[in-house]
């Protein structure tokens, strides 16, 4: 999982574009939560139903990914994924897992922008 800041989703989605990735857009829901998070992943990759309340269904799904998308590149672009971070922590970690170990599948997760570059104290 690649993880960068919200002011990157338009050269992220340029360069994955350029590159041929098939490209799935999530983004994590106002309602915190492993199983609001986990349906909207689910949708986003077009999984079936199940996967959207199952772990296990989930995983065995993600297997799926190059037949679902017709594609052996396929991106996650998860947006606002640091709002699951911050508010359930076991709830990114268990998904984070389990979409780090789909072949095939680069996640990129953004959290909020950068203001400022690193090191730049605001005042």
């Amino acid at each position: 999982m690649h993880l960068l800041p919200a002011d990157q989703l338009t050269p992220v989605l340029a360069h994955l574009h350029d590159h041929g990735y098939a490209v799935a857009r999530a983004a994590s829901p106002p309602d915190p939560g492993l199983r609001p998070a986990q349906a909207e992943l689910a949708r986003a990759l077009r999984l079936p139903g199940n996967a959207a309340t199952n772990l296990d269904a989930m995983v065995d799904a993600l297997r799926d990914l190059p037949q679902i998308w017709g594609s052996e590149r396929v991106a996650l672009v998860w947006e606002d994924a640091g709002r699951l971070a911050a508010s359930d922590g076991r709830a990114w970690w268990l998904l984070g897992e389990i979409l780090d170990d789909v072949d095939g599948l680069t996640v990129l997760a953004l959290g909020e922008a950068r203001i400022g570059s690193p090191g730049e104290v605001s005042s």
